[in-house]
């Protein structure tokens, strides 16, 4: 401009070779008088990408600038959303592949996604210029090695998808063109990568008349799979040879590739949220129900656990009741003479044994019967409860013989309480036809051993033995009380 050069992408030739470069650098000049002269040397001898392949903008520096910003905001911003996508994508796969998940189909996604977004910043208009200094050569590197990457990803994708809309044998083949293309990419210059890269594009149509096949092999034989998928990614795959198309100049358009598979993403995006949103209130739902099962088998256990010890606790009694009359046995006697004889020991107090014994009661049995020799024993522990302290243990010793154990009582006491018992029985005036005495009625005769500080005993089993002596004296005569 007015001689003074402002950019230069290659060397002009004259004899059939010429040396061009894609130079993503933006240029922008501020004339200094009213008439410019512009000059611009060209040449084009091969049918390649590079020099001034995009339009020059001559005009105020407002709206050029508004322009520009029209081209780059709204690429930025959706290269962005594309960016959080594909991060998303990766990591959500990520997570899931650690807790051994199949999500091998969502990986591929999101890096195709990822690969996608970057590649945005290395295509026209060279966003990467504003904020790096990556050079033109690595730049066009870097577009076409993430184009080769979207290529690969996005196939793995369609591979992984239910139904294999690709086929296994041309999915091989496509890769190992695509790794040949990174291997030139890396290596050989942009007018040979590049080239390259479009006539092994041409693959493209077969890989689309794959897909198609497949889409129309899951609408010919109702397959239960997402028609509306399988449908956009064949509209995907067709906006991408649309691009390849536009890029060897074979038509006039712009490139929307980028755009379509932003919408795609979005939506696929959209869908796979709804989807965690659903399954996610399932699940609180069932966890929900599970808490309340557990609490509810928290509280049966509970139940059950208490109706056991309920249980137990009556079998225990069971063991120790006489089932008869409903006083202790002689097990439980056993096991209380035991424990009281050495609580008096240890506390220098007095306990006393009384052996009871129903006169004539065999007679009684002959006479009246066994039934009627039940209700007797049935009647003689309910009114020997009545008049027995609270400390009182009553147990049936066997047959129609009882005994009771009394603590804290001394001689006279025990005296009184024994006189009491056959008081109490012949009050009763239960009728005994068949004794061998004047006497109508039924009576008992007690026998009791008293141990205190002035009577000891070395054993229970001393103790028992005294108070069964006693009762032998009181049966001499019947109806009366011994005691030593």
């Amino acid at each position: 401009m007015d001689d003074r050069l402002l950019t230069k992408v290659g060397q002009v030739g004259a004899e059939g070779h010429h040396q061009t470069e894609m130079a993503p650098k933006l240029v922008s000049f501020f004339p200094n008088k009213t008439d410019v002269v512009i000059t611009i040397q060209a040449s084009s001898f091969q049918h390649i990408r590079g020099g001034l392949e995009n339009s020059i903008y001559i005009g105020f520096n407002k709206p050029i600038l508004h322009k520009f910003y029209g081209q780059v905001i709204p690429l930025s911003i959706v290269s962005g959303v594309l960016l959080m996508i594909g991060c998303f994508m990766v990591l959500f796969a990520l997570y899931r592949i650690a807790q051994k998940q199949p999500s091998h189909i969502w990986l591929f996604l999101g890096i195709f996604i990822l690969c996608l977004s970057l590649r945005s910043f290395f295509a026209v208009p060279f966003i990467y210029t504003l904020f790096t200094n990556i050079p033109w050569l690595w730049g066009t590197r870097l577009e076409y090695l993430l184009t080769e990457l979207v290529c690969l990803f996005f196939l793995l994708y369609v591979f992984l998808l239910p139904h294999q809309l690709i086929h296994r044998f041309l999915l091989l083949i496509t890769c190992a063109v695509i790794i040949v293309n990174v291997v030139v990419t890396l290596t050989q210059q942009p007018l040979i990568f590049q080239s390259f890269f479009f006539q092994s594009f041409a693959i493209s149509f077969l890989i689309f008349a794959n897909l198609l096949y497949g889409v129309y092999r899951i609408y010919r034989d109702q397959i239960p799979y997402s028609k509306a998928n399988a449908f956009a990614i064949v509209l995907v795959c067709l906006t991408f040879i649309h691009d390849y198309l536009l890029g060897l100049k074979l038509i006039d358009s712009v490139e929307i590739a980028f755009y379509s598979s932003c919408v795609y993403f979005m939506v696929v995006t959209l869908q796979l949220s709804r989807d965690y949103a659903v399954q996610s209130y399932k699940t609180e739902l069932l966890n929900n129900k599970l808490l309340q099962w557990n609490k509810m088998l928290d509280q049966k256990v509970q139940e059950r656990t208490q109706a056991v010890m309920q249980l137990n606790e009556q079998l225990a009694l069971q063991v120790r009741i006489d089932a008869l009359t409903g006083a202790y046995n002689r097990y439980a006697l056993n096991i209380e003479i035991q424990q009281r004889f050495k609580q008096a020991i240890e506390a220098e107090s007095s306990l006393v044994f009384y052996r009871i014994d129903v006169d004539y009661f065999k007679k009684y049995n002959d006479y009246y019967g066994h039934l009627k020799g039940d209700d007797i024993l049935k009647t003689l522990v309910k009114t020997i409860d009545s008049i027995l302290p609270a400390s009182g243990f009553l147990a049936r010793y066997g047959g129609e013989e009882f005994a009771i154990l009394l603590s804290g009582l001394s001689m006279e006491q025990a005296q009184e309480f024994a006189e009491k018992l056959c008081r109490a029985i012949r009050g009763l005036e239960l009728e005994h036809a068949n004794r061998d005495d004047e006497k109508p009625y039924i009576t008992i005769s007690v026998g009791a051993a008293v141990m205190d500080p002035a009577h000891s005993y070395s054993s229970v089993d001393c103790l028992m033995k005294t108070a069964d002596q006693q009762l032998y004296q009181a049966k001499i005569q019947r109806d009366q009380a011994c005691l030593q």
